[in-house]
């Protein structure tokens, strides 16, 4: 089954962020350094392999225009060929292979799709909604970047590369005429193609998600870890698979397993790769100490909105709370002083004046005084329906109001330990990945 994922990586501007303290610029930044061209969303390596494909029918049967324009009709021109593949996906998946369709990208618009189809006739077409803005969400949007750090297409134009185009020649054919396959890379009559359902499920069974054969498994291999950044975490991800197994979550110790690893690796180091991976220790252990503090505050909001602040600043566990806060933001500042890597410095420098806001803190109300700005602040820079959004908690006469039902805590959050993520890393999907691909050992129960 699919990596277990959190709910981070969206957009921290976006109305239904879940970023309070505006650590996911950071966040994204330093995940970047770490895994460029791997999101929390880009679970399923074929998905690489059907995009080289749409793309390879679509360059057979149409010439396009230099640069960002040709970009442009590339990446239109998948749309179709997506919606006929993500149905033959469903097919697959409901004669038998049940991981078929796992992780498909707007599943239940094909199934749904699917119903219809095969309670109206026994043709299929690929004229049906695929999500609501398949082009941002679908496959084109989601592992498009991931297309280039393979050295799959070429970033300006869209056009395949030799290695996509190579991976293209693996992707099964779709069961269709000459006539239908120029059609299907064509936005604007790709609603005349049709193919029987005898011929969608014979495609099925070659084309959907975990039907990739040994030869196109190996390209894929190859694709995510031709960024050195990526090949350097498969390799110290391989090392640590071999000797100790890798953790089925990670953490601040396991990343520091994998920083010791990567620091054995020459080509890791020149990139910096190790000081990526502490950088983000020291950044999440600051951030649980505060996001461990706001909710405190939330807590205090929801069950005693009554009492005073002072009640609770007198609290020893609230001000070992606080002391957590100015010791890691404390750790995060001669971090950033000491550290010699100027792309990992300036990624970070924004949540560090943060830290050096909190470290100036000398007493529990101030550092709740710092931990309030920070969040008015980030909350005011987004917008919802056209206007910044609230705050989630409220200070009047030394008291917290009680929070809207939606940010309400019934319970108060355990201290902070610094051992948990945040956010998650990429981690888990690159290995997961990587698994499909033999690039490391599957776990037994997948082996067998």
């Amino acid at each position: 089954m699919l990596p277990l994922l959190t709910t981070y990586d969206p957009i921290g501007a976006n109305s239904g962020s879940i970023d309070p303290l505006g650590a996911l610029q950071t966040y994204s930044s330093l995940a970047d350094l770490l895994l460029p061209g791997v999101t929390t969303i880009t679970t399923r390596s074929r998905y690489l392999s059907m995009l080289c494909a749409a793309i390879a029918n679509a360059e057979a049967h149409h010439k396009f225009l230099p640069g960002a324009s040709g970009l442009a009709q590339r990446r239109k021109a998948i749309e179709p060929f997506e919606r006929l593949w993500a149905l033959a996906c469903v097919a697959a998946r409901n004669h038998g292979n049940s991981l078929a369709a796992d992780g498909l990208r707007g599943i239940t618009y094909a199934e749904k799709t699917y119903r219809h189809f095969s309670q109206n006739g026994r043709k299929v077409s690929p004229d049906f909604k695929l999500l609501k803005y398949q082009s941002r969400t679908g496959a084109v949007g989601t592992y498009w970047t991931a297309l280039i750090g393979g050295e799959l297409v070429h970033a300006d134009s869209g056009a395949l590369c030799y290695e996509g185009a190579d991976i293209a020649k693996q992707f099964p054919e779709p069961r269709l005429t000459a006539k239908d396959l120029k059609r299907l890379a064509d936005p604007e009559v790709s609603n005349r193609v049709t193919m029987t359902f005898d011929d969608l499920l014979a495609w099925s069974e070659e084309c959907h998600l975990v039907a990739a054969e040994k030869n196109e498994r190996e390209q894929l291999g190859d694709a995510l870890t031709a960024d050195d950044r990526r090949d350097s975490v498969a390799r110290a991800l391989r090392k640590i698979d071999e000797t100790s197994g890798l953790p089925d979550g990670w953490n601040t110790q396991s990343l520091e397993h994998l920083r010791g690893e990567l620091s054995n690796i020459e080509r890791a180091v020149a990139l910096g790769l190790p000081t990526v991976v502490k950088a983000i220790i020291i950044t999440e252990q600051f951030h649980e100490a505060v996001l461990t503090v706001l909710q405190v505050l939330l807590w205090w909001g929801t069950q005693h909105s009554s009492t005073p602040l002072d009640s609770l600043f007198h609290e020893q566990s609230f001000q070992q709370a606080t002391n957590r806060c100015r010791d890691t933001a404390l750790s995060l500042r001669q971090f950033c002083e000491t550290c010699e890597q100027p792309e990992i410095r300036d990624v970070i420098k924004g949540f560090v004046r943060f830290a050096y806001a909190i470290d100036q803190a000398s007493s529990p109300s101030l550092v709740v005084d710092e931990i309030r700005y920070r969040h008015h602040q980030v909350q005011s820079g987004k917008v919802d329906g056209g206007v910044p959004k609230r705050d989630w908690f409220s200070l009047e006469n030394g008291k917290v109001l009680r929070p809207s039902p939606r940010f309400q805590r019934n319970e108060p959050p355990p201290a902070a330990a610094s051992t948990i993520l945040t956010h998650p890393y990429r981690l888990e999907p690159f290995i997961y990945m990587l698994r499909e691909n033999d690039v490391l050992r599957r776990p037994k129960q997948e082996a067998n």
